[in-house]
């Protein structure tokens, strides 16, 4: 259940700073654990909708995230102080890391060691979207809305905006008229 008093800006920033700090590429079950389990300011179906609606906009979907979560709390102050404690560490590291890295993009070791990063974050992705399907209701139509989205993008080789500008007004609509 969440919390009843809405969070300072101060408490949005340390929970986003929380989260920067923990995942280097993937902090999505990082944020999902601290906003949901931990903080206790959203349930898990908000968490899932709040997601939902930040895969739409552009941007990376945890920075979109923040700012609804800091808006929905605290207006604009809210939502830069979301922001800034996600991306202050990361920001830091990556000017860090990429200079490092021009350094010694050739060297063999290191290549494969970004290799072995890119799985590991393709693998908690994974498991984030497997966390999130659980708190969902399982549906028919969303069930086909994906499984079509996924053999337009994958098999008919659609591209991906092309494919969202079809189906995500289809699954507004098909959802608004079982609302009602």
């Amino acid at each position: 259940m969440p919390t009843v008093t809405p969070p300072t800006s101060r408490a949005l920033f340390t929970a986003f700073l929380s989260v920067g700090i923990s995942g280097f590429g993937g902090v999505l079950p990082y944020a999902r654990r601290q906003l949901v389990e931990v903080k206790r300011w959203i349930t898990d179906a908000e968490m899932t909708e709040l997601l939902s609606l930040a895969q739409l906009l552009p941007g990376p979907n945890i920075v979109n995230v923040a700012i609804m979560l800091g808006t929905r709390f605290r207006g604009a102050a809210g939502a830069a102080a979301g922001v800034l404690g996600l991306t202050l560490v990361p920001l830091a590291l990556f000017l860090a890391l990429g200079a490092i890295y021009q350094q010694f993009a050739e060297v063999p070791w290191l290549k494969g060691a970004f290799a072995g990063v890119g799985a590991a974050a393709a693998g908690l992705v994974l498991s984030v979207g497997i966390r999130f399907a659980h708190a969902l209701e399982p549906r028919a139509w969303v069930i086909a809305l994906g499984a079509a989205g996924f053999l337009a993008i994958v098999f008919a080789h659609l591209p991906l905006p092309l494919v969202v500008l079809v189906l995500a007004p289809l699954g507004v609509l098909i959802a608004w008229r079982r609302a009602t």
